[in-house]
């Protein structure tokens, strides 16, 4: 039977290049991404790199003896080409439309990646994870009508082509045949695609690819939401007033030098008064992943008319600044997204000796009321379900504190308080948790495409079944919370 190599330091390599094969993964709804002179560009390019790089040998490389379609190299070479323009589109410009020059900057990258690396290793790394996306869908639903395998509607509605002889290559293989069921033709796993699926699963899993998928949802969902900031403070009304605990808990004085992590629009920027306090005389960097939220904060600076505050791109676990550079490191909301330890002892590097770092977080919610329960049931079954990046959405206490005593701290302080957060409204609460912070996305990612969307209008659903059935003053959860500080040594 057919068995790819081991390909966990090359999707590696892949992934560090900054390539992303299939962005919409990660819950990017792009419909119109290209007009149609960028489509032809990047068509008309996919086919002549195939042309000149892929040959009988890459063939055999690969695929060893079975039939290769012939498209496959040009649709490997266009797919990543085509992920990767609406990947640095959204990145760049926070929406999913392609122009020219981003589909030439992915042109160039994908150029740079086969000539160093060879087209046969991005083959290799298309065909594996389009194969796990195929063998995934068909484990989770058992199985899955011909008809619409073949279109992908179920697991890959993005492709605009024929899946038949993906079809033909899992059967050949041995991992796939087609079984009657009730008068039709539906497509099933063998017990040896179960062990091909898992092997893959392995890969993908040990080279980070499912985890940097993940994040990736994470980075784009906060992009895309140009309201979320409006919608945090209505879900979760104290926000705001907790986030102004955390500018008096950090200790934050005029002429103060403060950087801010996961900045994202400027709730703690501008609403929660940080660069009121520190004021003319002090400074202000916030950083965030997110270019959109980045753009959203610039658009509240300068109407504000704000020059000590400067916004820039930037992760938590990779500061892009030198040592000692703020006399204040602090941030809301955002440690729960990251590496924590690598997160508070980068926050505490660029912050100098005797300065303070601090951070307000959400934690693990041990109690949930039988509302939420019923609501969110649905996905807390597929959790216990699901074997892979199997973590907790918010942390315990102690695990924020052991990152933070990891670092070079002295003096390490909390403050246990409380999110109030709201659950009347279900298309609030959805578009907040779901579409908004990506609760629950360590689940949703791991399932199909459509399996994804029917989970989420499943939780729409008994979240309007279970408003009708609770009184409003009961539709609320105190959900725990925590500062954490310390002093730089």
């Amino acid at each position: 039977m057919f068995r790819f190599p081991d390909l966990t330091q090359d999707i590696k390599t892949f992934l560090s290049t900054g390539l992303v094969i299939s962005p919409w993964l990660a819950g990017i709804d792009a419909i119109d991404r290209f007009d149609a002179d960028v489509f032809h560009l990047i068509d008309y390019v996919a086919r002549e790199i195939a042309a000149a790089h892929w040959s009988e040998e890459n063939q055999i490389r690969v695929f060893h003896d079975l039939p290769t379609p012939e498209r496959i190299p040009r649709t490997a070479i266009y797919e990543t080409i085509a992920s990767t323009a609406v990947y640095l589109a959204i990145e760049q410009h926070s929406e999913a439309v392609v122009d020219e020059p981003i589909a030439q900057q992915a042109l160039r990258m994908v150029e740079d990646y086969i000539s160093e690396h060879g087209l046969a290793s991005l083959v290799f790394i298309y065909a594996l994870i389009t194969s796990y996306e195929n063998h995934q869908a068909l484990a989770y639903y058992g199985s899955i009508p011909e008809r619409q395998f073949i279109l992908g509607s179920w697991h890959r509605p993005w492709v605009d082509y024929s899946l038949s002889d993906e079809l033909m290559l899992g059967s050949l293989s041995g991992s796939m045949r087609i079984v009657v069921q009730q008068g039709r033709r539906h497509v099933k796993l063998t017990e040896n695609g179960i062990k091909f699926m898992n092997e893959n699963a392995d890969m993908l899993e040990h080279s980070g690819y499912l985890e940097h998928r993940m994040r990736m949802l994470h980075i784009l969902q906060f992009t895309m939401f140009d309201d979320y900031d409006d919608m945090a403070e209505q879900v979760i009304p104290n926000a705001m007033e907790l986030r102004k605990v955390l500018v008096d808990f950090a200790g934050i004085k005029p002429g103060m030098r403060v950087l801010e992590i996961g900045c994202g629009s400027g709730a703690l920027t501008f609403g929660a008064g940080l660069a009121d306090r520190v004021g003319p005389s002090g400074r202000v960097v916030g950083v965030d992943p997110s270019s959109g939220m980045l753009h959203r904060a610039e658009l509240a600076r300068r109407l504000r008319g704000i020059d000590w505050v400067q916004f820039t791109p930037g992760s938590a676990e990779r500061l892009p600044f030198s040592d000692g550079t703020f006399d204040a490191t602090i941030g809301a909301a955002f440690l729960h997204f990251t590496d924590m330890p690598k997160a508070a002892a980068e926050m505490a590097r660029v912050t100098r000796r005797g300065g303070v770092i601090a951070s307000l977080h959400p934690l693990k919610n041990q109690h949930q009321p039988p509302f939420f329960r019923e609501w969110f049931g649905p996905v807390l079954k597929l959790s216990q379900e699901l074997t892979r990046i199997k973590r907790a959405y918010f942390p315990d206490p102690s695990q924020v504190i052991a990152a933070f005593q990891t670092a070079p701290l002295t003096d390490i302080n909390t403050m246990d308080v409380s999110l109030l957060t709201l659950f009347n409204d279900p298309d609030k609460v959805i578009r907040h948790f779901i579409h908004g912070i990506g609760m629950f996305q360590e689940e949703l990612t791991q399932i199909p495409w459509k399996a994804r969307h029917d989970m989420i209008q499943m939780l729409l659903d008994n979240g309007r079944r279970v408003v009708k059935q609770h009184q409003q003053k009961d539709l609320f959860i105190a959900h725990p919370a925590q500062l954490v500080k310390g002093t730089v040594i």
